[in-house]
């Protein structure tokens, strides 16, 4: 007895030629004689691709540091064909900021006959970056009180979440001394998820000198009020400042019972409103012994300020009367000599702060600065005396 069949070879292993067949045996023997019984045959592909590469881990980055999706390999039991996909759901945390949520990166692995497996990684976002300043801004700034930097318009850039725009700013003033105070300026700027930074500037501001040197000479038994020493139209709602003198002030009257005799400096400030430059006036004080001899004592005021107003227009040199043989030499910062005369008496023959040097820069009216002068004088009896010192010119 033989055994046939009618199947046509139409079933596979591969999974696009899956299915079933229907197949007819037939037995017959050795007569002829046969008899028929049929049986359906199916193939069927029910494995799971899988992935072949390894499979990343949960993590946790920063917003501006989100990975790309990585890259992953898998194989299938039947099927040489499968594709692998990759989507990103984002979680919202809630009552979290714009830059901290959650990604479930999730991978998808299928076969050409629709089995599939996936694979899910958690990625937790975080945003712990402050902003940051695009605006170039110098940090350290050197000024005059006339010449202060305007407020400069700063821009800021966060990472991720973004800048809030309740940026706080402060200014503060120290000041240091008269002629020096401190502004400093500073920024504090957040992001969207309260990262804080902050940015300052500080500016070194230098105040002009004195406006105007005003010499005085007092015997130690009188008082002034100071201000009689100024020009009537200033304010009278500045600040009478000692400078090297300790309780010789009350208000504006200047008391030198208790110092020794010599010079004394006295400072009227007058704050200006909407000028950050205060008006700053001094009075050179000499404290004379008026008892022997004081008009022939020689006193030198060290400050002119020939500005045409009336007041210390020239160098005036107290005494200088009494001994007509006498010589006056001026000399600027560099050793130039300026100024030279001889028979010096505060008037015909008087320093007005103009260059005699034809060589001196400029014209002949001399700069506002510091010279250095040499006062040499002989007394009835032909004795020698020598005075040396520090001459302000000052407009």
């Amino acid at each position: 007895m033989t055994w046939s069949n009618n199947y046509s070879g139409s079933l596979s292993d591969d999974c696009g030629l899956t299915g079933s067949a229907t197949v007819i045996f037939t037995a017959t023997d050795a007569c002829g004689n046969a008899s028929t019984s049929s049986g359906t045959f199916t193939i069927q592909d029910t494995t799971d691709p899988i992935f072949t590469s390894e499979l990343p881990e949960n993590i946790s980055v920063s917003c501006d540091a989100i990975p790309v999706p990585q890259e992953l390999t898998g194989s299938d039991s039947c099927s040489s064909q499968i594709t692998i996909t990759t989507n990103d759901d984002i979680v919202e945390n809630e009552g979290a900021c714009i830059g901290q949520f959650t990604i479930l990166r999730t991978w998808t692995i299928t076969d050409s006959c629709g089995n599939d497996q996936s694979y899910t990684q958690t990625i937790s976002v975080y945003d712990n970056t402050a902003p940051t300043l695009v605006t170039p801004l110098s940090t350290q700034v050197d000024a005059n009180c006339s010449e202060i930097p305007a407020k400069p318009q700063l821009e800021f850039a966060d990472n991720c979440s973004g800048v809030d725009p309740n940026i706080v700013y402060t200014e503060t003033t120290t000041i240091i001394s008269i002629y020096q105070y401190v502004i400093v300026r500073n920024w504090i700027v957040k992001d969207n998820c309260g990262n804080e930074a902050s940015f300052s500037q500080t500016i070194n501001v230098s105040v002009s000198e004195p406006f105007d040197a005003i010499p005085y000479r007092i015997c130690k038994n009188e008082t002034i009020d100071l201000f009689t020493l100024l020009d009537d139209d200033l304010p009278t709602n500045g600040t009478w400042v000692e400078v090297n003198t300790s309780g010789t002030l009350s208000g504006s009257i200047f008391n030198p019972s208790d110092l020794e005799y010599g010079y004394y400096t006295i400072q009227y400030i007058v704050s200006v409103e909407n000028n950050p430059c205060p008006f700053i006036y001094e009075i050179y004080i000499n404290v004379a012994n008026c008892d022997v001899l004081a008009e022939c004592e020689i006193t030198v005021y060290n400050a002119v300020s020939p500005n045409g107003d009336g007041l210390n227009e020239v160098f005036l040199i107290d005494g200088i009367t009494c001994y007509p043989n006498n010589t006056v030499e001026i000399y600027n910062r560099w050793g130039v000599n300026v100024y030279k005369a001889g028979g010096y008496n505060n008037g015909s023959v008087s320093f007005d702060g103009l260059s005699q040097n034809k060589l001196t820069v400029g014209n002949d009216k001399l700069p506002g600065d510091t010279y250095f002068y040499i006062l040499k004088y002989s007394d009835a009896q032909n004795n020698s005396f020598e005075k040396t010192g520090y001459l302000y010119i000052k407009y």
